[in-house]
């Protein structure tokens, strides 16, 4: 019988008919006063509520060992240390709390170096991301899908020399096929679970397609356990933009499902707007209920009797609906509290 890998992290776990996991990396240095630590615990918690379920960290100096233990003894959900080029700062991460540090043991030194963080892994139940991008891997004369899931092979059997099977490993690039290629082929060679994510892939529009396009397809077989959709700004829309993805696949159940109508030159309700007002709101909601905001009354019945709950504005006025009924009519400044009052109320 083939032998499924499982990787630990924190109170999560990955791996075979298990739930993908979505994850960002927090972006800023990590603060050292008090105030700045509990104003990012409560982002933290933010991110859990609209579907983050693991967060990574840049962790290049102890000195940030204080406030990093702080976040990792705190937070709701697993932090992961980002470590590069000095194994000490991964071991010191590993006793800060880390529920998984990544690294690339190709470029921590000597082989030495690799085996002591292993070891402290294994010691201390932390699990560990082999971190492959497409720039930073040894030479060789193979395509880079081959080097790649071949260097993470590697990489894999030193671990397991050490008795360490708690892995999961990425293998990135910027180019959507290289992704895609080198994914699809580790996936056919090691059971081990995979992070997912086309890295460096631009700001919002570019991100989301290309990441859409190489995540989409590896999902859709069944390969990849956790991912990240880097977006060039905000976290919380890579957060967002990797549930939404899960979602449409039918990978992750639950939250609100936004349908909401392009602008056009028939609206006389600014649709766009009201929907950055309360988006966010929303989105923080894990009931499974499909809301519409539509912004003329073309489509905007149409589309009620399809949601379980909905808004057509015309003018200022705003009608709203619950399962296809029109239940009443609010002014432009009541509407936010009304649909989130139905969103509340809602079976």
């Amino acid at each position: 019988m083939r032998e499924y890998h499982t990787a630990t992290i924190g109170d999560k776990k990955i791996g075979k008919d298990l739930p993908v996991l979505v994850q960002t990396m927090y972006d800023s240095a990590i603060p050292h006063d008090n105030d700045a630590l509990q104003e990012l615990l409560r982002r933290i918690g933010s991110l859990n509520a609209i579907g983050c379920d693991i967060l990574r960290f840049s962790y290049p100096t102890s000195g940030d060992r204080k406030s990093f233990t702080w976040l990792c003894k705190n937070s709701p959900i697993p932090l992961v240390a980002d470590i590069h080029f000095d194994y000490k700062l991964a071991l010191d991460a590993i006793a800060c709390g880390a529920h998984k540090i990544r690294i690339n043991p190709g470029n921590i030194g000597a082989r030495w170096k690799v085996d002591e963080v292993v070891k402290s892994a294994k010691d201390n139940n932390v699990a560990i991301r082999i971190g492959l991008n497409s720039g930073s891997l040894p030479k060789g004369d193979e395509s880079m899908p081959i080097l790649m899931s071949n260097t993470a092979l590697e990489y894999l059997s030193w671990f397991e020399g050490l008795g360490f099977y708690n892995s999961v490993v990425s293998l990135k690039a910027s180019d959507v096929e290289t992704t895609y290629e080198a994914n699809k082929l580790f996936a056919s060679q090691s059971d081990y679970p995979l992070h997912l994510g086309v890295t460096e892939a631009g700001s919002v529009v570019s991100s989301v397609t290309r990441s859409t396009w190489a995540l989409g397809r590896l999902l859709s077989m069944g390969i990849g356990n956790t991912l990240r959709i880097s977006i060039t700004g905000d976290i919380e829309t890579e957060v967002q933009a990797g549930v939404e993805l899960l979602r449409t696949l039918g990978l992750r159940k639950g939250g609100i499902r936004i349908v909401s109508c392009p602008r056009c030159g028939r609206h006389s309700f600014d649709s766009q707007g009201f929907l950055q007002s309360i988006e966010k709101e929303l989105l923080t909601v894990q009931k499974d209920l499909t809301v519409a905001i539509m912004g003329c009354q073309v489509n905007g019945p149409g589309e009620a009797k399809n949601a379980d709950i909905a808004i057509t504005g015309i003018g200022r006025d705003i009608f709203l609906y619950e399962k296809g009924t029109l239940v009443r009519k609010v002014g432009l400044a009541e509407a936010r509290e009304a649909v989130l009052e139905a969103v509340r109320n809602a079976e």
